[in-house]
This record gives C-alpha cells, structure tokens and sequence, in this order.
C-alpha cells in the first residue's frame, strides 16, 4: 500500500509529486515541538518516547478502542504502552493516523513491518536499536525533514535563550491566549520578563510591547490565538480600562465583562502585531471543555477536545473590521477552522479584507486538526479554490508536538497533486505541465518561503 505511488491517483499525480513536490524543502510555520529537543542533542530512551508520548491524536484513538488511561498516559511502562498502540493501530483503517503512522515508520526507520500485535515486538527492537545511535537523536532527526523554516510555539514570558542557537532556522511562534484575560501568575512573569511594573491596562500594554520587541528581535513573526467554541466579540465601550482594575482587584470577571476584555486585548495586540509585520493565526471553533476527567488526567490538550458549532461569522468580521481600522491596520490573517461547515465562509473572507498591494492578506489556512486527512483537505482546498485564489494558498502546516508527524508534508503534498491530476484528467483545470508545477511549488513551498523570507528581512 505504502508503495512510491501511494495516494496518487493519476500519472500527472505522479509527475507532480515525484519530480516537483517531493523534493522541495519544509516550512513548519505553526507547531508546538520542544524547541530544547529539536536545537540539543536529545537521545530518546525508546520508541514509546518518541512515537507515543507526545502524540495526543495517538492518545484519543487508542482511548476510543477501549485502551485504559494506565497504558496511554499513565504509570505502564514504555513497553507496555507501545503493546496497547500495536493493538489500536491495525484498528484504524480509514482514519489518517493509520496512514500517518505507516509513513512516520517507513520514512524515519526505514521499517515497512505493518504494525501488529503480532510484529510489535520485532519492531520495538527494531526501532530501539535506532534510537540508540547519534543519528537518532532529536536534532538530526528533525535536520532529516530538510525543514529551512519552523515557528514552535512560546510564550510571552516564555526565555527565549534555546532559540538562539537555531541560527533564523528555528524561531518562536507567539502562542498567546493566556494573555486575553491575564491571571494574577502571568501578571507576575510578566512584571519579571518585561522589567515593566503592571498596574493599569496601559502599563499591561506597554510591558507586552516590551516582550514583543524581544521576540521579534528573536525571529518571530508569528502570533496565534484560540477563538473556541461559542466566540463572540464586543465593541469598544470605554470601559475596558475599569474592567482590567477589577480584574486586578478581584481575580476575576463577570462573563460580559470577560467576553470586552478579551475583544479589547484583541484590538489591542492585533495591532502590535500589524506594526511589526507579523502573521496572525486564528485557530477558531474547538470545543475544549468536554471530558473533565480527561481535563485532569491529560492537561487541556489532552486529544479529547470536540468540534464547536459554526462560527458566529458576524462576531468574527467584527474583530477584523475593527482591526482594519486600527492604527496599524489588519494584520495578514491565516482563519484555521475546525468545523468544515466554515471552510467556504472563511474562505470568501479573503475578498472582505484584501490588503492594497498585498497578496493573499487574509486566506483560509489548511485543513486543520480533525479536518488533517484527505477528504478534509480535499474540502479545503475546493474552497480555496472556488472562493478564493488558490495560488495564495500559504500550504500545510503540522500543528503538531510530535516530532514525527513533519511526514504530514508528505501527506499533504501526495493528496494536493493527486488533487491537481484528477480535475486536470477531468478538463476541469489546465493540464500544462509547467503551469501547474508552479502552482505546486507555491502551495507547499514558495509562498510560506517568500511571506517569513520578507518577514525576517524587516528585523
């Protein structure tokens, strides 16, 4: 099944992946890898480390196939958890982990052994034996990828002291929802990381600027922020300033209050981020809060989130809009959603905003989370497609904290060109070879290049 033709359909599939696709270098813009592994000199203890630990889609398969929790995030040891993966694996036909998981396998230890319960002994060796070599260590396995660009996530209080060995290749990614609504601990990290004392919402404003300036002098240029299930934003009301007093005070705020102060921190750092140039993601729609018990056994991201309602679209074309009328204008914009259901709405949305002289400034980002297999990217790239302009599409991207899945490159460039070939083969696009190798060259590549490339040249 995992033969060189895997997923590609038609022979100018073929063509496009194996003499344009396949050979192009990674960009990682959006991830969640440890920075300390991927720049050191990690030595994984063993395959479970490595595969399992750290894989969260891994973790809510095997829990949905009756796997108790000792055997995914409990005390079991290594083996035994590898044991209950082995068992989970062959269960998972049509599910893109089984696609994923085979290709991280053949591609990384070169092991075409379906994963059994039968050949999971074999494979433990097999794997072991790797991962007790120098090239098995976190570093060069990440160099295998030929990633020239990636944006783990950080952050605002997070040292940014690994990076800089990374040399511009590694950079962080602002992860910053902790900041909306700030807790009496990030306001005390924040004060240290910032030398800026907090008393105000203006001295709150100032000491991010301070942490922004120092993450830009690190290389990022990337901002994301959750906007989860049940989004919805409040307009200015001049108030915002006695909100962040009581919140000061008290801890805590009534939920209309919370819902303006979250719009208002918004507003507030999309335009810091818009003066410095950087990217903001929206990962919106995940319903988070579903499991308590999970919640406290596996920490909020666990691999048992859910996916929300369909997105107040009014709520959201409100932040942009009055984003666009800030100071420093609408940052370029990248709308990941988890209910497929938004695909074509966000899509249309890069016409609402477009940037005078800036190509693809607000776009649908890729299939994301539970939409990551060939049927939801398909989904996105038809919309993309038909609502928008392909052309700008900024690629794939992991989001991922397992190191393994940079495979999804793969996975994303098998299914684009095969994609590509089927409405070519049907006269639905042009079949000029070299019209669409620069399309392919764009999607996977060449547009994440030229964006953080132009990024990084205005530091």
């Amino acid at each position: 099944m995992m033969d060189e033709n895997f997923l590609l359909t038609t022979p100018l599939a073929r063509e496009l992946y194996h003499e344009c696709a396949a050979g192009l270098p990674l960009i990682d813009y959006h991830n969640h890898l440890s920075i300390r592994e991927i720049t050191g000199s990690k030595q994984f203890e063993d395959p479970t480390e490595l595969w399992i630990r750290s894989d969260p889609y891994k973790h809510r398969a095997m829990r949905i196939c009756g796997i108790d929790e000792r055997r995914i995030t409990g005390d079991a040891p290594p083996y035994e958890k590898f044991l209950a993966w082995s068992a989970t694996l062959p269960k998972l036909i049509g599910n893109p982990l089984y696609h994923w998981s085979m290709l991280e396998l053949k591609r990384v230890f070169d092991i075409e052994t379906p994963l059994t319960p039968d050949s999971a002994g074999k494979v433990w060796e097999e794997m072991s034996r790797n991962l007790a070599t120098p090239e098995f260590r976190a570093d060069r396995l990440f160099a295998r990828f030929n990633v020239t660009w990636a944006a783990p996530c950080a952050a605002l209080t997070e040292d940014l002291a690994p990076f800089k060995g990374a040399q511009g290749r590694v950079v962080p990614s602002l992860r910053a929802d902790d900041l909306l609504t700030p807790s009496a601990e990030l306001l005390k990290k924040l004060e240290q990381s910032s030398g800026k004392a907090i008393t105000d919402l203006a001295g709150y404003h100032h000491a991010i600027a301070r942490r922004l300036a120092e993450f830009h002098r690190a290389g990022c240029r990337i901002a994301d922020h959750a906007l989860d299930n049940g989004f919805s934003y409040r307009p200015d009301d001049g108030r915002n300033a006695e909100r962040f007093q009581s919140l000061l005070r008290n801890g805590r705020l009534e939920p209309e209050d919370r819902r303006s102060l979250v719009s208002a921190v918004l507003r507030l750092l999309g335009d810091e981020y818009a003066g410095r140039n950087w990217l903001l993601l929206l990962h919106i729609g995940a319903e988070r809060h579903t499991s308590t018990r999970l919640r406290r056994i596996a920490g909020p991201a666990g691999g048992y989130a859910g996916i929300g309602r369909s997105c107040d679209i009014s709520a959201l074309t409100a932040l942009l809009d009055d984003l666009e009328q800030a100071p420093a204008g609408l940052p370029r914009t990248v709308l990941f959603t988890l209910n497929p259901v938004d695909h074509a709405a966000f899509a249309v949305l890069s016409g609402a905003y477009p940037g005078d002289g800036v190509s693809g400034k607000i776009q649908l980002g890729p299939a994301w989370w539970y939409c990551d297999h060939p049927a939801g990217m398909r989904d996105a790239l038809e919309a993309t497609a038909a609502y928008g302009v392909l052309s700008n599409f900024l690629g794939m991207t992991t989001d991922s904290r397992s190191l393994l899945s940079l495979v999804r490159h793969e996975y994303f460039r098998r299914v684009l060109c095969a994609w590509l070939g089927e409405k070519a083969e049907r006269g639905e696009i042009p079949c000029a070879r070299q019209d669409l190798e620069e399309l392919v060259r764009a999607i996977c590549w060449g547009n994440a290049n030229a964006l953080f490339r132009e990024g990084r040249a205005d530091g």
